[in-house]
């Protein structure tokens, strides 16, 4: 003798107590949030590691740049004979002897000392001595 269950169901969803409700929701909440703040942390994470390959990257750039400079410093030193510095010194005394517009100097200054001196000029200092 005994009963015999031929069929079981729900009509309609389960329904839960408020407490338990409640646990589903902070549970569903916390897994939520926990994978916004891994997402967040791994947008961190390549956002430094962006920072740090471009600022390897200029660092490299900028000694090699300074390699490059130093190699053309050195090359450049190399080349420089007493006769290119000579024919350095013509070319630039040519330059300025053709930008002299024929006045003559109004103001001297010393060798190294700073000081500077107003030339005489015009025709009443012309003759004087």
């Amino acid at each position: 003798m005994g009963v015999g269950i031929q069929q079981f169901g729900f009509i309609g969803k389960p329904r839960f107590t408020p407490a338990i409700e409640q646990a589903i929701t902070q549970k569903t909440q916390a897994i939520t949030e926990a994978e916004r703040a891994r997402n967040q942390l791994a947008v961190t994470q390549a956002e430094v590691a962006k920072t740090v390959a471009q600022a390897e990257g200029d660092a490299r750039s900028a000694i090699e740049r300074a390699r490059g400079e130093a190699e053309s410093n050195r090359l450049r030193n190399a080349s420089l004979t007493p006769q290119l510095l000579e024919l350095k010194r013509l070319e630039n005394e040519r330059a300025r002897i053709e930008r002299w517009n024929g006045d003559v100097p109004r103001m001297v200054t010393g060798s190294g000392t700073g000081l500077m001196l107003q030339m005489p000029y015009g025709p009443d200092t012309a003759g004087r001595k």
